[in-house]
């Protein structure tokens, strides 16, 4: 039985702060006693030993993760070994439904196979958001030009596009709480 869950993830713009911070109140509203912890500005303080699971997620720009939650990965390897994990990623390709299984391979599949150590319960890949006011200029071209791309002919890229599925997001987290409850009866 999941009782206390940690959150850990690293964030550019905030989107997948409100991300996490979305999943701590859904697992809350579940009597799970949950901490999230955004490594882009903090540290976390006690052993991973103090939770049953433990999610970990990062928003996606040039096709990479934030440094920060590899880092904790790398870092706490031994410890997350034998804590229940599930790895998250919110990213534009997630809103595409022709770029989801790449979003999926490279950014989750990926970095599970690359850890095999983590028990690894399960991966989600959620929609972000491009808030155009948050990046400098050179970022905000870059990727108003790949938006827009992927937009009908003679439409124009509004200021903020805001991918998230809540409710995908919802269902994955309360997943989390079954799924880990099948593993717990099997074990």
């Amino acid at each position: 039985m999941i009782r206390n869950a940690l959150i850990c993830f690293g964030t550019r713009y905030g989107s997948t702060a409100e991300v996490a911070d979305f999943m701590a109140s859904i697992l809350n509203d579940y009597e799970v006693i949950t901490k999230a912890v955004n490594l882009t500005k903090e540290h976390l303080d006690g052993p991973l030993s103090d939770y049953d699971l433990v999610i970990i997620g990062s928003g996606i720009q040039a096709g990479q993760w934030t440094k920060e939650p590899i880092q904790f990965i790398e870092k706490n390897l031994d410890s997350l070994a034998e804590i229940k994990t599930a790895i998250f990623v919110v990213c534009g390709f997630a809103a595409s439904e022709s770029k989801c299984e790449f979003a999926q391979r490279e950014f989750l599949d990926k970095i599970a196979a690359k850890y095999p150590e983590l028990k690894c319960v399960s991966t989600g890949l959620f929609g972000g958001v491009f808030d155009f006011k948050k990046y400098n200029r050179i970022v905000r071209a870059l990727v108003k030009r790949i938006v827009k791309s992927q937009m009908p002919s003679g439409e124009e890229v509004p200021e903020r596009i805001d991918y998230r599925d809540w409710d995908k997001i919802r269902e994955w987290t309360v997943g989390l709480l079954s799924e880990n409850e099948k593993k717990d009866s099997s074990d």
